[in-house]
């Protein structure tokens, strides 16, 4: 059985469907909350993260925090499966590089760009249930980096 199975094949849905935006910060939100789902999650990293993304341009930082509020607490009312379900039907097809991105950048170390064999696992699942070929995988995982090292460079 994955590790992820809870996550990834649950059978359990939100109550109302998410918009393409608040699929894709769900995707930040179940990589931040995928090993440890009683941490809390610094709000400045879903700012950091999702400001790298277009989709994003014209929300404020009040509009993500209050985006990351409520799928928040869709996850603890409904479970991160819930949420998955929910953010896998609002992303589109050409969203899905970037959701993928996006979640390697939440399981990212900050410091380093190192991505940690226990988030491999995680984005291994995740790849195979949003149906991202190997080839493509490693397009998005050069181009998570070389983003990483033009900030840090």
């Amino acid at each position: 059985m994955p590790k992820y199975d809870s996550i990834f094949n649950a059978e359990e849905y939100t109550d109302e469907p998410l918009n393409e935006a608040e699929g894709l910060a769900s995707i930040v939100l179940i990589a931040a909350l995928a090993d440890n789902p009683q941490d809390l999650v610094a709000p400045d990293l879903f700012l950091d993260i999702l400001a790298d993304f277009d989709l994003y341009a014209e929300y404020s930082d009040e509009d993500l925090l209050s985006m990351v509020d409520s799928l928040t607490a869709i996850a603890a009312d409904k479970g991160l499966g819930a949420l998955f379900n929910a953010a896998d039907e609002a992303i589109p097809d050409d969203l899905v590089p970037d959701a993928y991105a996006a979640a390697m950048l939440a399981k990212m170390n900050p410091d380093t760009g190192e991505i940690p064999a226990t988030a491999q696992v995680f984005l291994k699942e995740l790849q195979s249930v949003l149906d991202i070929d190997d080839e493509e995988a490693a397009e998005v995982t050069a181009e998570v980096q070389k983003a990483f090292e033009q900030v840090e460079g």
